[in-house]
Order: C-alpha cells, then sequence, then structure tokens
C-alpha cells in the first residue's frame, strides 16, 4: 500500500464523472453471489476479471453484471482500508435504486422469496419505492420507473443519500465533488442533484440527496458494501484533489496505488462514503 501526499495546489474539484460501481462480496461467496442476483434481479453476468496485485497482497475476482455493476472479492492477508466493509452492523444511508416497471409486483416477489425488504414507499417525485436486502445483506432499492428500454425485470440506476441537513449538504456536494442542482424538491424534504457520467459526456448521473428523519441514528462514517464510484483520469489532478480534501478537514482514506489504478474514498459530514479512483 503506497500512500502519497501532494503539495496543495488546486481550490476546487477535478471533473469527476460517475462510472457505475461495486457490491463487496465475501471471497467464498463470490459465485453464490453472482447467482442471487442473476435469479432475484434478472442480470446477467458479462465477464469476469481475476488479478493479483502483490503490493497489497490482494487476489481479486470482479464479475461485471450489467453496464457499470460489478460484484467484486478480495483475498489478502491484510485489512486492505479501501476494501473493507461492514456487514451486519449498520444499514448505510447510501444506497442505489434500480428501476423497475412494476414496483408492486417486485415487492410482492422478494417477499415471496423470504427476502427482506421495507414497505412501499413514494419519495419527493411520487415515485413508489422500497428497500430490500440482497446477498450478504446489501441494502438496495427498487424504484418506480417507466423508462425501461427491454423487457428487463430491473434497468438503469441511481444514488440516494441519506442527509441531517438538506440544505448544507447540498453546498457541501456542490463544492467537494463538483454536483449541480437538477431539480428542487426541498419542501419535501428531497433535492435532485446531478453529475458527469462517464463515457456520457451529455448526460448526467442522477444523485439524490433524502432528508434524514430527526431520530436517526448517527453511526458515523460507514463502510458498506455497495460502493458507488467515480472517475477522473487526469493523474497529477487527482492526487491533488486528495490532498485539497485533506487541507480542507475532509475525513479521507489512504490513498492506494494498484498498477493501472489509483483509489481513495472520504465521507461526507453525515458519514457517507464517496468513492473515487484514476485510470
Amino acid at each position: 500500500m503506497e500512500v502519497t501526499q501532494q503539495p496543495a495546489t488546486v481550490t476546487s474539484v477535478p471533473k469527476l464523472a460517475y462510472d457505475g460501481g461495486q457490491i463487496d462480496v465475501i471471497w467464498d461467496n463470490h459465485e453464490m453471489a453472482v447467482q442471487w442476483y442473476e435469479k432475484h434481479m434478472g442480470f446477467t453476468r458479462k465477464q469476469v476479471m481475476n488479478g493479483k496485485n502483490e503490493k497489497l497482497s490482494t487476489a481479486e475476482i470482479m464479475t461485471e453484471l450489467r453496464a457499470g455493476l460489478w460484484l467484486k472479492s478480495v483475498l489478502t492477508d491484510r485489512r486492505v482500508n479501501h476494501f473493507f466493509a461492514e456487514r451486519g452492523t449498520v444499514n448505510p444511508n447510501v444506497r442505489w435504486c434500480y428501476a423497475t416497471r412494476d414496483v408492486e409486483a417486485e415487492h410482492a416477489y422478494f417477499q415471496k422469496e423470504g427476502i427482506r425488504t421495507s414497505d412501499i414507499y413514494y419519495t419527493a417525485d411520487g415515485k413508489g419505492h422500497f428497500d430490500f436486502w440482497g446477498f450478504e445483506g446489501t441494502r438496495l432499492t427498487a424504484a418506480e420507473s417507466q423508462d425501461i428500454q427491454d423487457g428487463s425485470r430491473f434497468g438503469g440506476s441511481w444514488v440516494r443519500i441519506g442527509v441531517r441537513n438538506l440544505q448544507e449538504a447540498r453546498t457541501w456536494y456542490e463544492k467537494y465533488l463538483g454536483m449541480v442542482l437538477l431539480e428542487d424538491y426541498s419542501t419535501k424534504g428531497s433535492l435532485k442533484m446531478g453529475l458527469s457520467l462517464e463515457h456520457h459526456p451529455d448526460a448526467h448521473s442522477v444523485w439524490w440527496l433524502d432528508q434524514l428523519s430527526e431520530d436517526a441514528p448517527d453511526n458515523g462514517p460507514v463502510d458498506g458494501p455497495c460502493r458507488p464510484y467515480c472517475v477522473t483520469h487526469d493523474g497529477e489532478a487527482f492526487s491533488q484533489y486528495f490532498q485539497y480534501l485533506r487541507d480542507n478537514g475532509i475525513c479521507t482514506s489512504d490513498y492506494i496505488t494498484g498498477g493501472f489504478f489509483a483509489f481513495f474514498h472520504f465521507y461526507d459530514p453525515d458519514g457517507n462514503r464517496f468513492n473515487v479512483y484514476k485510470y
């Protein structure tokens, strides 16, 4: 593992683009996890990547299930900060939402299969949602949408993040990630934010900020298994961004390099984790 510190020569974030992400899975359970998502969400595996990074003493396997979604397992003789995931302790307030045409039918399906779900609820834009706990208890969300272009049960995805102060969170995400406001539902407790989308320069990825309830527990920084990632390809700007965040007092992991890639993550004031990488 390498920790790289560069002089802080930037005063703004680099251009970040959403590039999908990973669900962390225990090494010995990897194939079972793939089969779970195939069976219960209709995803199909596209490619498998295996690798070994001697510098981190880490072996890994990654299986792509759909555009931008990978299941990742790491086998290591040490606790590698960026790849560690908490399980069975708290529910992270960062979660992926997957579009589906018929929320009620999918809710009934998961309940029939004995998969834990929340009740159906409606978000600020009037769409039906429910949370469900996937393989190894990873919390995901099904969301009503008619934008699925094929016959898939689940289509495109976006991210929802629970925060304690909506307007303060908006300012923070604009300043430190370069997000922009797409739609203002603040009177209903939500803001629809946007960030660039990798490989689609004219499009925005969607990130919802949702006001948490007053009695929501303060769990501090949470390293959940669900990991949305943003990417930049400028190595110098990437390392400077890392130092810029630290110089502004933001809780940041080590800067990890591994061959062609570099990674780090940081946390917003509510302990929500944000992942960044460079290739």
